[in-house]
């Protein structure tokens, strides 16, 4: 059976599940948020590190659309950490649901673990009595009906979502067809839901809080003492929540080398990563070869957040540090395979250039890629080389 086969089964399913909620869709009042006049709102989002910097693109719009607006953030624990010291947040709720845990655990602690945080989310919302929650994940887990449990009485979600019929605005979500849509233009369809004007829609950005003492003394350390302004180097992040999606090491090996033999002002190339797997690959990149730094499991987020932030360029492929990246203004160079939508998961920013091998599979949306994965293939390290001149002095230092 094909997955175009099996998406449509989906649908037909979840369309008969729920035509009695969808009813009572019709009977549910409708309110103008205008009027509301909101003191708190709610984002809810349960996926990966990259959607959090992609929903962090709405906090200048919300804060420009309703002043003195207090905004909360639901997430899975692995992406707490991205806006939980942002100026603009005040407060975060953790919700893991099992079915986008990453975490090498059985099936059953991930099912514990989900009604445990979602029990204690709950009883949080709850008492911070929300007065509109913005679901932004356009498929399940959408977190509807958890905000519908809350009593927030005005919950805006994409009628895609599996619970849909307990959103009181809907907003449609771009077909697969408009691939170019990138999904942070994607969640305007939810602010337009709502009402919000477009002069306060064209200032959604994304943005990181800013570095922290500490986590500059975790760059600082990196390079022995030495100070950031006096230390040039570039970023490889070469993992991916995803295996499919990576490069080989004889490719990253190559790549630094040119990196290193390119310049000869002392500049460096520092490894990011997290986990054995990552950390064996990058010991195999890095042998033999000077002036490479080993910063794998090293680093808090807010101190890998900073090293991004203060690199000349990142190299890397499908993952969330290429959204880190577009978000503090660092060049960024990204390698995509063709599972998912290129376009639609782009990281956005200037001086983002996505490389990508066009196939007619792509995208496949198969969770794990095929034993082919002709998308990887035919990409040399010297075509990244030629995207950033050597000269650096075209780069931002207002990061």
């Amino acid at each position: 059976m094909t997955i175009s086969v099996l998406r449509l089964a989906k649908r037909c399913a979840r369309a008969a599940l729920f035509l009695p909620l969808r009813a009572l869709l019709l009977l549910q009042p409708r309110r103008d948020v205008r009027a509301l006049r909101p003191k708190r709102i709610l984002l809810l989002n349960g996926a990966h590190i990259g959607d959090m910097v992609i929903a962090s693109s709405l906090l200048p719009v919300l804060h420009s659309a309703f002043p003195g607006v207090e905004i909360g953030i639901a997430c899975g624990s692995w992406a707490r950490e991205v806006l939980r010291e942002h100026p603009q947040v005040s407060f975060t709720h953790e919700i893991d649901h099992w079915r986008l845990n990453r975490a090498a655990i059985g099936l059953a602690v991930k099912v514990y673990r989900y009604w445990a945080t979602r029990r204690s989310a709950l009883r949080q919302m709850r008492a911070l009595s929300y007065d509109i929650a913005i679901s932004l994940h356009p498929s399940r887990p959408d977190f509807v009906e958890l905000t519908w449990q809350a009593g927030i009485p005005m919950r805006a979600a994409f009628k895609q979502s599996l619970w849909a019929p307990l959103a009181t605005v809907l907003a449609a979500y771009p077909a697969d067809n408009a691939a170019f849509i990138s999904q942070g233009a994607c969640l305007e369809a939810l602010l337009h839901a709502l009402g919000i004007g477009e002069e306060h829609i064209r200032l959604r950005r994304s943005s990181l809080p800013p570095t922290s003492p500490q986590a500059m003394a975790e760059v600082i350390a990196l390079f022995g003492g030495a100070q950031r302004d006096r230390t040039s180097y570039s970023v490889i992040h070469i993992g991916s929540g995803v295996p499919a999606k990576e490069l080989s090491a004889s490719f990253w090996r190559e790549l630094s080398e040119g990196l290193r033999d390119r310049r000869t002002d002392g500049h460096r190339v520092l490894f990011t990563g997290a986990g054995q797997r990552e950390q064996a690959k990058i010991r195999e990149v890095m042998e033999g070869i000077p002036g490479l730094v080993d910063a794998c499991g090293k680093l808090s987020w807010s101190g890998f957040v900073a090293t991004v932030r203060y690199a000349e360029a990142l190299y890397g492929v499908d993952s969330a540090a290429a959204h880190v990246a577009a978000a503090v203004g660092t060049p960024c160079v990204a390698v995509y395979s063709g599972i998912g939508g290129v376009g639609r998961w782009r990281p956005e920013g200037n001086g983002v250039v996505v490389w990508n091998q066009p196939v007619s599979c792509s995208p496949c949306h198969r969770k794990n890629g095929c034993a082919e994965m002709n998308c990887m293939k035919g990409i040399a390290p010297q075509d990244l080389l030629q995207i950033f001149p050597e000269d650096s002095s075209f780069l931002s230092s207002d990061r």
